[in-house]
């Protein structure tokens, strides 16, 4: 009897403790940056930064705003990929990112992109 009714009451505390925001928090990190043209140094704007995990399942996404910043909540101690995929004038970009320590709060990683140029 005592079994039973100590079940329900474990499963209930677990599934609370998932959900708590503290928790999650605590294991978030926010990566931030500002995405940037290679050539003239110049911010870029009106596109999306995309965040993929290290198994290539897209996981946020982040629109950049006219300073050409974004910023992200991700995961800390797992490695992740930022891309930016489909800006106009400007070759597909692809970052690998090493995880991010437990305990650090913020992450910058500015992402460079690169002209297309006129010639293949």
């Amino acid at each position: 009897m005592l079994r039973s009714l100590l079940i329900p009451l474990v499963l209930a505390s677990l599934s609370l403790r998932a959900q708590d925001p503290k928790i999650d928090q605590l294991n978030n990190v926010q990566v931030y940056g500002t995405v940037i043209d290679g050539i003239s140094g110049k911010p870029v704007y009106d596109c999306l930064v995309e965040y993929y995990s290290s198994n290539g399942e897209r996981k946020s996404v982040s629109s950049v705003n006219a300073d050409g910043r974004y910023a992200m909540f991700i995961p800390a101690g797992k490695s992740f990929e930022l891309r930016v995929t489909r800006e106009n004038g400007y070759l597909e970009m692809r970052q690998t990112v090493q995880a991010v320590p437990y305990g650090v709060k913020q992450f910058r990683k500015d992402l460079f992109l690169q002209p297309r140029t006129a010639y293949p």
